[in-house]
C-alpha cells in the first residue's frame, strides 16, 4: 500500500505574524505616501519662494539693467562728441535706474544665507557699488572739467573758433590747481571701487557664458581700476605743477632733444638732432636747434669707446655723444646730453627740463593737422609706397637727413628748427575742435614714451618718476615680479621703420619660485634698401640688422638657458636689475624679408606669495608688440604691449 502510493511532500504550516509586526508593516505602508506628500510640498514651497522672492524680482532686476545696458552707448557717444550736457543728463538717468535696480536687489537680501548662491549675492552687492561710484566720478569728472570747455573744444562752449589753442593754455595755466580738489574726490571714489571689485573672486566664474567673456572681463576690469587708481593718484603732483611748466611764475626753458626711433637705441632711438624753447605763461618761443654731429665737433676731448660700443658697433673707435644713450633708464642718458651739451655749449642756458621725442609724436600730430608746412617741405601722415606705406613724413625726414651726397653737408640735420617752429606754431593756432584730439596725442604719446622728461632739480624729478613720465628704470619691491626688453640697432640704418616684434612669455610658479619661459620673434617683411651710396639711394632697410638684446629682470635671477645669441649670454647687475645680454647680425642675421627668433629661460629673483605681480616695462620708441603670456598654464589675453603694464593674480 504503502509502496502503491507516492509519499506526499511535507506541508508548510505558515504561523500567523506577530500582530507588533504586522501594525509595523501596516505603519510603513501608510508613511511612505505622506513623506514623498511632504517631499512634494517643500518643493512646492521652494518653487513658489523661487518665483515670487528670486524669478519675479530677478526677471524685474534684469530688464533694469537691460534699460542700463541700452544707456551706455548714449554716454560713449557723447563723450565721443564731447557734449557734456548730454553726458550729465545720461549720467542721471543711470544714476536713477541704477538705484531701482538696488532696491529690488534689496529683497534678495535673504539669498546671501545659501552657502553657495550667497557669495553671488554679495558679488551683486559689489557690482552696484561700483556703479554707484562709478556714475559719481563721473559727475565730479564733469563738474571738473565744465570750467574748461573752451580750452577742450567741448561742444556748448561759448567762443568761436577765432580764439587759439595759444589763448587756451594762457587760460589753462592761470586755472589749472582749481583741478586738484576734484581729483581728491575722483581718486577716493575710485579707491571705493578698486576696494568693491577687489571682493569679487574671478574664479567663481566661468571663461565664458553665452557668448560672452566673463572671467577674463572680470580681470581686465580689476587691472584697469588699478592703473586708474595710479594714475590718478600718482599723477595729481605733476598736474598740480603744469603752471610751473608752462610758465605761469617764471619762463622755463626746455632742451629737447629728436630720437629716431627708424633707428632703435636703449633709450627710445639714434639721437639725430636737438633745439632749445622757452615756454611763459602758455607761449612757447622756439630758440636755436642743430643737428647731433655739429654738437659732438664742438666737443673736443674723446673718450675710448665703451664694451657696448666696442663690441657691437662697427668701426666706432671713440664714444660720440650721438651713440652716448647706451642705458636704458631716459634719466642716466638725459643727463649725460645736458653735461655734454654744457661742456660744448657753455652754460649760458640753464635748462628746466630735457624733453625726447620721436617720430610716433610728430606723425599723431601731423595727422590731426591735416598737413605741416616748413621751409624744409610739406609733411603729411599719408601711407608712403617708398617706405612700404610708413607715413610720408617719416620718409621726407629720413630724405632730408639721410640721402646720400658726393659732398660734406654739416647741417644736414638741421631740420629740426624750421620743423619745430612750424609744428608748435599750427599747434597754437589750431581751431578749437582740434585741441582735444591734440590733448588725447599728447598724452597718449607720454604715456607710451614716445614723448620723455627729464628734470635737473631733484623735487621736480621725483615728481616725474612717480607720474611715470620720465622713462626712468623703476626700483619693485621684492615680491613683485620684473620684465623689460631692450633692444639697441646697431646697424646704422633704419630699419625699425619695418621690424615688428612678437612675444609669448610662458610662466611656470611653484614654491614661491617663478621660472620664465621667453620666446620673441623679430620679423622684418620688407625688402632690403639699396645702400649703394654711388646709386643715390636712401639707404632705410638693411640687408643685415644688427641687434644688441638685453633682459632686466629682478636682483638675484639665474640664468637657465639662452637661444638665438651669436655670443656667450653676458650677465651683470645693472640699475638694480640683473641683466642678460645676447647679440645678433654678425653671424646670424636678421635679413630682409625674413625673420629670427631668441629666447632666454631664468628662474626670477622675485619672492612670490600668494598673489603673484609682475611688472612689464616697456622701451621707448618701441612699437606695439603683440604679446602671449600664460601662467600657470592659464593663457591671459593676448595684448598689445605699448606701455607699462602691470599684471596681478591670485594664485
Amino acid at each position: 500500500m504503502d509502496q502503491l502510493n507516492p509519499i506526499a511532500p511535507p506541508v508548510e504550516i505558515i504561523q500567523p505574524a506577530p500582530k507588533e509586526m504586522v501594525d509595523k508593516k501596516i505603519k510603513i505602508k501608510k508613511s511612505v505616501p505622506k513623506f514623498l506628500w511632504i517631499i512634494l510640498i517643500i518643493f512646492s514651497v521652494i518653487t513658489v519662494l523661487f518665483f515670487f522672492f528670486i524669478f519675479v524680482p530677478g526677471k524685474k532686476i534684469l530688464a533694469q539693467i537691460e534699460n542700463i545696458k541700452k544707456s551706455i552707448p548714449v554716454i560713449q557717444q557723447a563723450v565721443s562728441d564731447k557734449d557734456l550736457d548730454k553726458i550729465k543728463e545720461s549720467l542721471s538717468t543711470v544714476k536713477v535706474q541704477t538705484a531701482s535696480v538696488d532696491t529690488n536687489y534689496k529683497k534678495l537680501a535673504w539669498v546671501k544665507i545659501l552657502p553657495i548662491a550667497g557669495n553671488y549675492y554679495k558679488d551683486g552687492q559689489q557690482a552696484l557699488i561700483i556703479a554707484k561710484e562709478g556714475i559719481e566720478t563721473g559727475e565730479i569728472l564733469v563738474k571738473a572739467i565744465e570750467p574748461y570747455k573752451d580750452f577742450l573744444g567741448a561742444k556748448g562752449s561759448s567762443t568761436s573758433n577765432e580764439k587759439t589753442t595759444e589763448d587756451r593754455i594762457a587760460f589753462l595755466t592761470e586755472s589749472v590747481e582749481g583741478l586738484i580738489p576734484y581729483l581728491d574726490q575722483i581718486e577716493n571714489k575710485i579707491a571705493l571701487i578698486q576696494t568693491a571689485i577687489a571682493e569679487i573672486d574671478p574664479n567663481r566664474y566661468p571663461e565664458e557664458f553665452k557668448g560672452y567673456q566673463v572671467k577674463s572681463n572680470l580681470v581686465k576690469a580689476r587691472e584697469t581700476i588699478d592703473e586708474s587708481y595710479k594714475f590718478i593718484k600718482d599723477g595729481k603732483p605733476i598736474i598740480g605743477k603744469i603752471s610751473w611748466l608752462l610758465g605761469k611764475d617764471a619762463p622755463r626753458k626746455y632742451l629737447v632733444i629728436f630720437q629716431n626711433d627708424g633707428e632703435l637705441r636703449p633709450s627710445g632711438g639714434f639721437w639725430t638732432a636737438y633745439s632749445t624753447m622757452t615756454v611763459k605763461n602758455g607761449k612757447v618761443t622756439p630758440g636755436i636747434a642743430s643737428n647731433i654731429y655739429d654738437l659732438d665737433d664742438k666737443i673736443a676731448s674723446k673718450i675710448p669707446a665703451p664694451r657696448l660700443i666696442k663690441s657691437y658697433h662697427i668701426n666706432v673707435p671713440y664714444l660720440n655723444l650721438r651713440d652716448n644713450n647706451l642705458s636704458p633708464d631716459f634719466p642716466t642718458d638725459a643727463q649725460i646730453f645736458l653735461d655734454q651739451y654744457y661742456k660744448a655749449m657753455g652754460k649760458k642756458d640753464q635748462f628746466d627740463a630735457v624733453i625726447s621725442i620721436d617720430t610716433n609724436i610728430l606723425v599723431d600730430m601731423v595727422r590731426i593737422l591735416g598737413k605741416l608746412d616748413t621751409r624744409v617741405g610739406t609733411f603729411t601722415a599719408e601711407p608712403d609706397k617708398r617706405c612700404d606705406g610708413c607715413p610720408s613724413i617719416i620718409y621726407e625726414l629720413e630724405w632730408i637727413a639721410g640721402r646720400p651726397r658726393n659732398y660734406i653737408e654739416k647741417n644736414r640735420k638741421d631740420f629740426m628748427n624750421p620743423l619745430m617752429s612750424s609744428l608748435l606754431s599750427n599747434i597754437m593756432g589750431s581751431e578749437k575742435t582740434k585741441m582735444a584730439s591734440i590733448i588725447e596725442a599728447s598724452l597718449k604719446n607720454v604715456n607710451e614714451k614716445h614723448v620723455m622728461f627729464y628734470f635737473p632739480d631733484a623735487d621736480m624729478q621725483t615728481i616725474g618718476n612717480l607720474a611715470n613720465v620720465t622713462g626712468k628704470i623703476v626700483d619693485v619691491e621684492k615680491n613683485i615680479d620684473y620684465f623689460h626688453l631692450n633692444d639697441a640697432n646697431f646697424a646704422s640704418a633704419k630699419s625699425n621703420i619695418f621690424i615688428t616684434q612678437k612675444i609669448k612669455h610662458d610662466i611656470t610658479i611653484k614654491n614661491g619660485v617663478a621660472e620664465h619661459k621667453v620666446s620673441i620673434t623679430y620679423e622684418n617683411p620688407s625688402p632690403a634698401s639699396n645702400c649703394n651710396l654711388e646709386k643715390g639711394d636712401l639707404c632705410l632697410n638693411a640687408a643685415q640688422y644688427r641687434d644688441l638684446f638685453r633682459f632686466y629682470v629682478p636682483v638675484n635671477s639665474k640664468l637657465i638657458k639662452m637661444t638665438g645669441s651669436e655670443v656667450e649670454p653676458v650677465q651683470y647687475e645693472e640699475l638694480n636689475k640683473q641683466v642678460f645680454e645676447g647679440f645678433y647680425g654678425n653671424k646670424y642675421a636678421l635679413n630682409a624679408k625674413s625673420s629670427i627668433k631668441t629666447s632666454v629661460q631664468y628662474t626670477s629673483g622675485a619672492a612670490i606669495g600668494s598673489t603673484y605681480t609682475l611688472l612689464l616695462q616697456k622701451q621707448p620708441g618701441t612699437k606695439a608688440i603683440e604679446y602671449e603670456l600664460t601662467i600657470n598654464g592659464k593663457k591671459q589675453p593676448t595684448f598689445q604691449w605699448v606701455a607699462d603694464k602691470t599684471i596681478k593674480l591670485s594664485l
